[in-house]
């Protein structure tokens, strides 16, 4: 993907506000978008005390900006939102971090579902029973990451990795090849998705 300016920003957020579904994203489109403000931040600070009138266009420029990638992430947080109650996974690409807040608001409405089950069933959870799990849990020597507290995800590499990675999980990963699919932790993949090293892949049976 190229470079993004001015005029691509604005058109996703335009694209955002007027489309119902949640519209494609992704962790490099959004790091180009932030790094596109930050190179605007860095042009406005090194100009002189005798260019005001370019120092005042970057300013506004830097407004805009700053209001446009906010109400953009904010109208796909709302989106975000209405799919996970309406019962559906948004189809559009979500970055990393929309699709951990997805995923905790999602176990949140199946946790709450499970307290109204109980309750009907007449045996909701008790606080004590709560308090003696999460003793339990403190008392558990550390070793090995518990992976069922690790977030996974599946992805795509348009770049070759030659070298193996140590998971957050201390599991061991790689080599991959271009064109490979991995279900690897959340963690390990971040600044890969930022700098086009792979991209998200949803396994069709995620798809609802």
């Amino acid at each position: 993907m190229s470079e993004l300016g001015y005029a691509d920003i604005q058109a996703a957020w335009k694209n955002e506000q007027e489309n119902e579904g949640l519209q494609n994203l992704g962790d490099l489109k959004l790091s180009k978008m932030v790094s596109y403000l930050s190179n605007v931040r860095l042009s406005l600070a090194s100009l002189g005390a005798d260019e005001q009138i370019q120092a005042d266009i970057l300013t506004q420029e830097i407004l805009n900006l700053e209001f446009m990638i906010e109400d953009l992430l904010n109208i796909r947080k709302q989106k975000i939102l209405k799919s996970a109650l309406s019962g559906h996974r948004p189809r559009g690409d979500m970055t990393l971090s929309e699709e951990d807040f997805y995923n905790r608001f999602q176990n949140a409405l199946d946790g709450h579902a499970e307290y109204v089950n109980d309750s009907l069933a007449g045996t909701p959870k008790t606080t004590k029973k709560k308090k003696k799990e999460k003793k339990a849990k403190r008392e558990e020597p550390e070793s090995v990451p518990d992976t069922d507290e690790i977030d996974y995800v599946y992805v795509r590499f348009l770049r070759e990795i030659e070298e193996q990675v140590m998971g957050l999980d201390e599991r061991t990963y790689g080599p991959f090849k271009k064109e490979s699919v991995a279900k690897l932790p959340a963690a390990n993949v971040s600044h890969w998705l930022r700098d086009g090293t792979v991209v998200r892949f949803v396994p069709e049976e995620d798809i609802k």
